[in-house]
C-alpha cells in the first residue's frame, strides 16, 4: 500500500515539458540569450569598412532610420564583385530561424546600389536566397522577412548570410529570431500531513541555455551534450527532492500512527 501511494505521489508530482521560446539575434547587440555576436566578414577592404553599423554610417549615401529598426540598430554592406565574398555569420541552438532585413529603394539613376541580393546557408549548405530590386521610390522597407526555416532539428546550427556573384548588392541586416525549447518542471509546493496527494502545485520554469561557441564556430555537436546533460541534471535533482519529501512524509505518518495506538 505504501509503495502504491509513493508511486502515485511521484507520478503526480513531476511533469517535465518543453515550451518553444523565441530569442533575438540583433545585428549589433548580438544574441540576447548567449551574448554571442554576429561575425561580419571581411571587416574591411583597402582600409575601408565593408560592414558598417548605424553609428559608423554618418557619411553613407543610403541611411535607414534607426528608430524604425529593431533596438535602433542595423548593419549594412555594399557588395561589388571585386570583393569576392561578403558574409554575416551567427550561431544558435534551435529548431527554427527567421532573418529580417531592411530594404532600400533608391533609383538606379542615382548611381547608388539599392538592390538586395544574397544567399542563406544553414550549416554550410545553401538553404535559400533573396532578391529585391529597387522600385525607385526612395522609400525604406522595415522588418522584411527575407528567409525562414522552421524544419530544423532542435540542435546547434550556424546561419550564414552570403553576398557573392556578379551583381552589386546592398544588404541591410536588422535582426534574426530563432526558436528553441525551454524546460518547464512542475512539482509540489506543499504536502498535506493527512493525505498522500498534494494540496496545491507550483510550476517553475527552468530555462536551460547552452553556452555556445564563438561566431567562428562551424556547426557540430560540440555543445549538444551539455544541453541534454543540464536537463538530465535538473530532472535528477527534482526527483531527489521528491524522494526526500515523500520519505519524510511517510516516516512522520507512520510515527503518528504508532503513537496513536493504545499502550499494551
Amino acid at each position: 500500500m505504501i509503495i502504491f501511494h509513493f508511486t502515485r505521489f511521484l507520478l503526480f508530482s513531476l511533469l517535465v515539458m518543453g515550451e518553444l521560446t523565441n530569442h533575438t539575434i540583433d545585428d549589433t547587440l548580438g544574441d540576447q540569450l548567449t551574448g554571442f555576436q554576429v561575425d561580419y566578414s571581411p571587416a574591411s577592404n583597402a582600409g575601408a569598412l565593408v560592414w558598417k553599423n548605424a553609428s559608423q554610417c554618418n557619411n553613407c549615401a543610403i541611411v535607414p532610420s534607426s528608430s524604425s529598426a529593431m533596438y535602433n540598430t542595423w548593419t549594412s554592406a555594399t557588395y561589388y564583385p571585386a570583393l569576392g565574398n561578403v558574409t554575416a555569420q551567427m550561431v544558435f541552438h534551435g529548431s527554427a530561424i527567421y532573418i529580417y532585413l531592411i530594404l532600400s529603394n533608391f533609383p538606379k539613376s542615382t548611381g547608388l546600389v539599392s538592390d538586395a541580393i544574397c544567399d542563406f546557408r544553414i550549416d554550410g549548405e545553401v538553404a535559400g536566397s533573396f532578391r529585391h530590386d529597387t522600385d525607385g521610390t526612395y522609400q525604406f522597407e522595415y522588418n522584411v522577412l527575407a528567409y525562414s526555416n522552421v524544419t530544423l532539428d532542435d540542435d546547434d546550427h550556424s546561419l550564414l548570410i552570403e553576398i557573392s556573384g556578379m551583381e552589386p548588392s546592398y544588404v541591410i541586416f536588422d535582426y534574426a529570431v530563432y526558436t528553441n525549447t525551454r524546460v518547464s518542471i512542475t512539482f509540489p509546493a506543499a504536502v498535506s500531513s493527512t493525505s498522500s496527494t498534494t494540496q496545491n502545485l507550483a510550476t517553475t520554469s527552468l530555462f536551460v541555455s547552452t553556452a555556445g561557441p564563438p561566431p567562428s564556430f562551424s556547426a557540430s555537436s560540440s555543445f549538444r551534450q551539455p544541453f541534454k546533460g543540464a536537463i538530465a541534471g535538473i530532472v535528477v535533482g527534482v526527483l531527489i527532492f521528491i524522494v526526500v519529501i515523500a520519505s519524510s512524509f511517510l516516516y512522520f505518518r507512520r510515527r503518528n500512527h504508532n503513537s496513536s495506538l493504545p499502550a499494551k
